[in-house]
C-alpha cells in the first residue's frame, strides 16, 4: 500500500513542478506586471508544494524499512553467494 501511495506523491510531485515551470515560463514569455506577479508568487507556491509532496514521499519511502521498496524486482542486484572451500583448502 505505500508503494502506491509514494508512487502517487512523486506522480503529483512532478506534475505540479511541471505546473509551477509552465507559470514561470509564460510570465517570461508574455511580461506583464499583473501576469508576472501572479506567476511568480503562485508558482513558488506551487513549487514549493511540489518540493514538500516529494519529501514526503521519500520520508514514506525510508519508513517502510526497504531500501529497494520502489525498485522493480528485475533491477535488484542478487545477494552475493558464499563460496564453499574446495578440495584443496
Amino acid at each position: 500500500m505505500k508503494f502506491l501511495q509514494v508512487k502517487t506523491l512523486v506522480f503529483f510531485s512532478g506534475v505540479a513542478t511541471l505546473v509551477a515551470l509552465a507559470m514561470m515560463s509564460i510570465s517570461i514569455l508574455y511580461p506583464k506586471p499583473l501576469l508576472l506577479v501572479l506567476a511568480m508568487s503562485l508558482g513558488q507556491g506551487i513549487g514549493i508544494l511540489s518540493l514538500a509532496l516529494y519529501l514526503l514521499a521519500i520520508a514514506l519511502d525510508l519508513q517502510s524499512g526497504s531500501a529497494f521498496a520502489s525498485l522493480p524486482e528485475s533491477e535488484v542486484a542478487p545477494e552475493p553467494e558464499e563460496q564453499q572451500p574446495g578440495p584443496g583448502e
